[in-house]
């Protein structure tokens, strides 16, 4: 049982997360602005909500190197990404103080809580499980449409782009993987590849509000 067989079975639906036209928009430049500033406002919530749910994994490691290891990611993100994302707002004078209040599409708030759900009262090999994607589809798709970033005018975009081209980001991912990989035996397969492919579903669908700007409503 392997990372790698957790991939192969979920490669219908994790495809589709990458050829999504709001993936594929970013990295052609034909993206509107405007849907992507809806993306950074959401994204700036489900970033700081990931923040707390690593906080809980790391919570529930004894081996020292691997918890070193999920600090270490916990740090990137704070200091790297996270950071992108609040330059990337005072580039359009987006308020981030005001966060709290951003009006939320339904995913965005599902797929938070569903993460924070899972690795406060499942193991720490499924929470793991479900945390990986919200990585690895950002290195997957920018592995299948960097090539479209040579004819891509729009510089915001492309600097956005470069976080997750980076050697730092994909040594970050497979520091991640090696950590699944050493959970991963017979008896929790289907469970750890079904928390894979809930979150892979996830990413599909807070992609889709987005590109609609789709708030929670009634």
């Amino acid at each position: 049982m392997s990372f790698q067989e957790i991939i192969e079975a979920t490669k219908n639906n994790w495809k589709k997360v990458i050829e999504h036209p709001f993936v594929k928009e970013i990295f052609t430049g034909d993206l509107d602005e405007d849907i992507f500033k809806f993306y950074l406002k959401q994204d700036y919530y489900y970033l700081n909500q990931s923040m707390r749910n690593m906080a809980v994994l790391i919570s529930k490691l004894d081996d020292v190197q691997a918890k070193q290891k999920l600090i270490a990611v916990l740090n990137s993100e704070a200091n790297v990404e996270f950071a992108e994302y609040e330059r990337l707002l005072d580039l359009y004078k987006i308020n981030k103080a005001e966060y709290k209040n951003f009006r939320l599409s339904y995913a965005n708030i599902s797929y938070s809580n569903y993460l924070l759900a899972v690795s406060s009262q499942n193991s720490f090999a499924e929470g793991l499980a479900a945390l990986i994607p919200c990585y690895w589809i950002y290195l997957k798709m920018t592995e299948a449409h960097s090539d479209y970033l040579k004819a891509n005018t729009n510089e915001i975009y492309i600097k956005w782009a470069a976080v997750f081209k980076s050697s730092r980001y994909r040594k970050l991912v497979e520091d991640l993987i090696i950590l699944l990989e050493s959970e991963i035996d017979e008896d929790n397969f289907e469970l750890l590849k079904d928390q894979f492919n809930n979150s892979i579903k996830f990413e599909y669908q807070f992609f889709d509000d987005v590109y609609q700007k789709k708030l929670w409503e009634i």
